[in-house]
This record gives C-alpha cells, structure tokens and sequence, in this order.
C-alpha cells in the first residue's frame, strides 16, 4: 500500500510538471522572461570547530550547577549551504531570494534515549534551524526621484562595521531582517532609513481559535506587544576615503514581561538578557572611518537612553501586599504595578581601530591596535534588599543590538559589545594576493566588575559575584590563515588561546552552569566569602577549526 500511494504520488506530479511546462512554454508572459536579467548563485560552506576547557575546570566530573568540575570539551562539524535567485524585471525593479539550510551535523535527529542510529538519518529534519528562508525581497530603484531606492522584506543589514548591525556571516545562520529599508545615495552623502519587526506577537495570538488563520483576531489580541527597532543612518562624504556616519536607532519593545516570579535571580536575568522585553531604547552616535596613504582609522562611539522595566517591577506581589517582595520587600513607593520602566537607560560604548600598512614591504605587512568598551552596571546581581537596580534608578549596562561580534573582539567569540575593556594588537601579512596570515593578542576586562561576563551572542557566560572587584579576565592569542583557491573555493584556517585571569583564577562564581573554586580556597572580601570548599583546577581554553567554502 505504501509503494502504490508513492507511485501515484511520484504519477501525479509528472503530470502536474508535464501540463505545467507546456502552458509556460505557450503563454506569452512566460515566454517573455529574459534568461540574461536572471542570475542564480550560492554557497556550500562546510566547518569543524573543537573547544576545550569551556568552563576552565582541568578536572573530569559530572556536569552540575554546583560543585561540578566538568571540562565541558566539545567538538563538532556543520554546514551552511545557501542558493540564491535574483532577476531583474526592468532596469528598475528586481527580486531577490535566498534559501539556506544551516546545521550542525547529527542533529537531524531527535536525539532521546532508544533512538536509534538508523532512525536519526533516514526521519525528517528535527533541526530547529534547517531550511529557511535567508533573504527574500522586492527591491526598486529611483522610487519618486533619482538615487532614491525601496527594499522591502527579509533581507541583511549591515552599518559601518558590523559593530550595532551586521549578518553575523560567522554563524551558519546568520542575521536577517523583516524590513523595510529607503535609502537615498549621492555624491556627498547617502541616507537610509529602515522599520524591521524583530517580534510580533498579535499574529499567532488568535490563529488556533481562527482555523490558522492570520486576521481577524479577537479583540483582546489585538495589543501591540511586539518588538520594533527603527533606524536612521547617514554616511557623509566630506573627501576621497573618508567618511562620516551620524546614527539613530530606536529598540521599541511592548511584549509582555518574563522573569515574573519571586526569584530574584530569575528578574535579574530577564533584565540582563539582550534585547529584552519592556524597554524603550535609544541609541544615539556616529562613526568616523579612512585611510591616508598606509593609515587607517575608524572610531566608533554610542550613547543609549530611554526607559526599562526593573528587576523590582518584574516580581510578583503577594495577595493583600501592596509592596514588592523578595529584594524589594518594603520599597513600596515603586507601586504595586508590574512591568513600570522605572529605570533609566544610561549607557554608552566606543571602539578605535587604527593600523599601518608597509605597501612597500614584501607580502605588506600591517601593524595596528584596537581599543574597545562597554558601560556594565553596578547593580546587576546584588540581591540584599534595598539595594537592587530599582533604587539606583539608571540602568547601564550597554546592548549590542544585531551586529556581528566574531571578528572584533577575539575570534573565539568570548566577549560581546557589552561591559566589556579590550586591548588588542594585531600583525597581519599576505604572502600572496590570495592569501592572508594573521596574528592578534588581545587583552579582556570587565568594564563593570559587579556586572556579567557576556559572549559575543550577548548572552551571560559567568554571573559575577555582587561583591567582585576582578575585572581581569585574561588574555587571547589568535592565529589564523585564509587562502583563494580559483575565485570560488575559500579555506581558512584558525587557533586560539585563551589564558585565564584574575576574574576566573579568584572570584567566578558560576561559569556554564558549573561552580568554580579558586586555586587559592575560600576568597573574603568585604567580609563575605565569594568561594568557599576545596580548591579545583583552573585550566585555560583552546579553540581551533577549519573551513572551506565553494561560492557559484
């Protein structure tokens, strides 16, 4: 039975392509596609990453919140394969679409106890990320005057250096945007000002009720609870090479609050995540980027303000209690509303980049220095009462919003753009026009002692302690090489070493959800102990992989 319904199955769609392909080859709209406005390209990209000592524990154990010593080493192979279509239906108007499956390799399937190896190759996709669509839009060219383009849909975008908007191309997904983009290019300046919906929340509301059915929804899901950022960028042209970026960004969150519960820690790690819910933010700043003979300099500095909702707000009040409870018991003067933004935004951030190239010199070498901060705040894991971000009224720490981290701040991607001091060097050379060899030593501190430890996803990799006065976190040495192989294959390959600082070595507290003990037993400041029990290993962390991409 299964085999008869297949060979109709497999009957049915030849007819389909059969009378499908005879009424495009007889209708004239059809006949009028032009094979040269029609482009088709892609990408196969294949990966294998190792790192060890992820939580710089040396020691063997089980993996445990507390008191495990686990090394957490972890390797594994993936793959982005991408195929893209583009034509051009006047000289004015084209379309562009972008399939992509990303994946890491075993994952296709569900992998519980029993399964077999069998049923993981031969079951459908399980992966959460598969097949998707990367980009898909219209885009139109001199909309209503000269130099005046429209791009609408999902689609990449990309600022200056990646630091606040960028594709994340190191990711086998990467970032896209559902969005709406008007830019306008000239000699002098080009501006661009964009919507994209990174949220959207009334939507589904009613689908289920609504027979999967999009609109209508009933009335009471008709709230705009979703999640916006808006954006204006200008690029100035003032002379040749240079150029001047004045921005503005607005993250507008409306959805409705998570970390609702009494547990202070779990307030705490709603209001630190990224992007997070309740929030009004502004970011406000500019880039100056050139280069003058062998100089090049780029600076890069943002201000964000607003409003957010508290860690105070997010708990949930007692019957009867008109006060907060938990860190906030007493402090009733804040009102016994859940979710007010009664804290103000105030953060900033800047990067100079700066570097010589020697033209002159065999395989030009280039020598330069990058400096990098981010605001943290102070009072993002105290948990005495009274004491919380509520009562300082400012919260500080930055947001790194959608950029793209891997290649600025260690190419182990162990620091975000968020409370965070980097110091690097880098030496590069290119022993031939296609190749590039290339050495960085980098210097990683905490902006904010009291504030996270934050990778370049911007999630919180070590929760510091609220007592912790260790902004060290260690060093990084990274060596990589890239080399073109025929204008279509790219190989690279990297290494790098992390060497633990004081931040790890003394007062970590919890590191992928494994307790660490210092070397040196219990740690008392201020007199509180920060770590107590026996004393455990700490090992530093080694990263490598190697990559090879075909583009057609």
């Amino acid at each position: 039975m299964q085999i008869r319904n297949r060979l109709v199955g497999w009957l049915t769609l030849a007819v389909f392509a059969t009378v499908g392909g005879a009424m495009v080859a007889a209708d004239p709209a059809f006949a009028k596609v032009d094979v040269d406005k029609l482009t088709v390209g892609g990408e196969a990209r294949i990966r294998y990453e190792i790192r060890t000592n992820t939580s710089f524990t040396g020691q063997e154990g089980v993996q445990a919140g507390i008191g495990g010593n686990q090394k957490a080493n972890a390797s594994y192979a993936s793959h982005r394969i991408r195929v893209n279509v583009g034509y051009d239906l006047t000289p004015d108007v084209s379309f562009f679409a972008q399939l992509q499956d990303a994946r890491n390799w075993g994952s296709e399937g569900v992998a519980a106890l029993g399964t077999t190896g069998i049923q993981a190759v031969s079951q459908t996709n399980a992966n959460q990320t598969g097949v998707d669509l990367h980009q898909g839009y219209i885009q139109v060219k001199n909309v209503l005057m000269p130099g005046l383009s429209l791009k609408a849909g999902r689609q990449e975008i990309i600022f200056g250096d990646h630091r606040l908007f960028g594709n994340f191309g190191w990711s086998q997904v990467g970032n896209s945007f559902d969005a709406v983009r008007l830019t306008h290019s000239a000699a002098m300046a080009d501006v661009d000002v964009f919507w994209a919906r990174i949220f959207d929340t009334e939507g589904t509301a009613g689908q289920a009720g609504n027979n999967n059915i999009v609109f209508p929804v009933g009335s009471a899901a008709t709230a705009t609870n979703d999640q916006d950022i808006y954006g204006l960028y200008v690029t100035l042209k003032p002379v040749k090479g240079w150029t001047i970026e004045p921005y503005w960004f607005l993250l507008s969150d409306g959805r409705a609050l998570t970390g609702t519960g009494a547990s202070a820690a779990a307030a705490s790690a709603s209001l630190v995540q990224a992007q997070t819910q309740g929030q009004t933010r502004h970011t406000l700043g500019g880039r100056i980027n050139g280069k003058a003979g062998g100089l090049d300099f780029t600076y890069e500095g943002a201000h964000q303000f607003g409003s957010i909702a508290s860690r105070c707000t997010r708990l949930q009040l007692t019957a009867g209690n008109t006060g907060q409870t938990g860190i906030c018991s007493g402090r009733t003067n804040r009102g016994p509303t859940t979710g007010t933004r009664d804290l103000h935004v105030n953060a900033h951030a800047h990067a100079v980049r700066t570097g010589y190239t020697f033209d002159a010199v065999p395989m030009k070498p280039r020598l330069g220095f990058e400096f990098d901060f981010a605001s943290g705040d102070n009072d993002n894991n105290k948990t005495n009462s009274g004491t919380s971000q509520g009562d300082q009224g400012n919260f500080n720490t930055f947001d790194n919003l959608f950029p793209t981290n891997h290649f600025h701040y260690g190419y182990m991607d162990l620091m975000a753009w968020r409370n965070m001091v980097n110091y690097m060097i880098v030496f590069d050379v290119k022993p031939s026009p296609v190749s590039k060899l290339q050495f960085n030593f980098i210097w990683h501190r905490l902006a904010n002692a009291k504030d996270n430890w934050y990778r370049a996803g911007q999630a919180v990799y070590a929760v510091s302690n609220q007592f912790n006065q260790a902004a060290s976190l260690g060093q990084e040495l990274d060596i990589h090489y890239w080399h073109t192989f025929k204008e279509k294959f790219k190989f690279e390959i990297g290494y790098g070493h992390f060497f633990t600082g004081e931040y790890i070595e003394k007062t970590l507290t919890n590191i992928n959800g494994n307790n660490l003990r210092s070397r040196q037993g219990a740690v008392t400041l201020n007199g509180n102990a920060i770590l107590a029990g026996a004393n455990a290993d700490i090992n530093d962390q080694n990263w490598g992989y190697v990559m090879g991409s075909i583009l057609f």
